[in-house]
Parts: C-alpha cells; sequence; structure tokens
C-alpha cells in the first residue's frame, strides 16, 4: 500500500538505489508511476506493506517501510530487488550495481566507480571534507540527518590515511 514518503515513521528502514547515471527527466515520472504500482501491490506473506518512495536528485531511488505497520520479509525484499532490477531493463538504467559512489563536486553530484574514486583521491579532488552520499544508512531518520555527509564521517574514509 503506497503512502506519502512524509507519513512514514522517522524509525522506519529504507533502501537506497543510486542509478549508475542521472536519470533523464522523460523517465523519472514513468519510474514513479512504475514504483507507486508496485508498492500498491507489494505483499509479505499475503500482508500488503505500507511503504513509499522518493526519487531525489534524479539519481536514488529510495523506499522505505513503514515500520509500525508491517515487516517485509526476505521473501518480499526479493520482489523489490526484481522490480528494481525490471526498472532497469526498462530504462536502461542500472540502479543496483554497489561499484557506484556519489559524492558533490562543486555542487554537482558526481557518479564514479570505486576505482576512479580512489584515483580522484590519490589526485587530491577528493578530500575527508567532500560531501558523499553514504547509501548503507538503514532508516529514515538517518536519511534526514546523515546521509549527505563529509567522507570522514561514512565509510568512504576507509580509502583516506586517517586513523
Amino acid at each position: 500500500m503506497f503512502v506519502e514518503f512524509n507519513k512514514i515513521s522517522s524509525q522506519s528502514p529504507i533502501w537506497i538505489f543510486q542509478a549508475n547515471k542521472t536519470v533523464d527527466i522523460s523517465f523519472i515520472k514513468k519510474i514513479e508511476n512504475d514504483t507507486i504500482n508496485f508498492l500498491n501491490s507489494w505483499t509479505s506473506h499475503n500482508i500488503e506493506i505500507k511503504s513509499s518512495f522518493k526519487i531525489i536528485h534524479n539519481l536514488f531511488l529510495i523506499i522505505s517501510v513503514e515500520s509500525n505497520f508491517s515487516s517485509p520479509s526476505g521473501c518480499s525484499i526479493d520482489k523489490l530487488i526484481n522490480f528494481v532490477k525490471e526498472i532497469n531493463k526498462l530504462y536502461n538504467i542500472d540502479f543496483l550495481d554497489r561499484l557506484n559512489i556519489s559524492y558533490r563536486y562543486e555542487n554537482i553530484i558526481k557518479v564514479v566507480n570505486i576505482a576512479e574514486f580512489k584515483k580522484l583521491i590519490l589526485d587530491g579532488l577528493i578530500s575527508t571534507d567532500t560531501i558523499v552520499f553514504n547509501n548503507t544508512i538503514r532508516s529514515k531518520d538517518e536519511l534526514n540527518k546523515n546521509w549527505e555527509t563529509k567522507a570522514l564521517n561514512s565509510w568512504h574514509k576507509k580509502y583516506f590515511n586517517v586513523e
């Protein structure tokens, strides 16, 4: 059952799917409609899942499940992943490549693979103060507080020589 994103409680779990490129505006409405249709039919053991989504920066598909209502099972999470795979095929986008990293450079969001990210660090173009997107966060509250953060405050810090 689809609900508005702002009606999902802050402790609710989220899944962040980052595209490998900025999604063309012509596809955003289509992806939104597909996602609403999926969420309206999404169930866990034949019980509907109260859920929502947001597309942010034409790059991130964020799904949230109301934790006070229902919890997705392993099978229903598999359904979510299969839905995202279908979106990938339909719109020639890859929301499942976990080897891509997004960061802000001069207020522009860039997407690079891990090897390129490491090279940019060595070249001095990315520092511990660079704003990165920590897609490993697990709750809506963290999305609001810790998603866009300095690399030093995220798992990205492992690529820097810092303690």
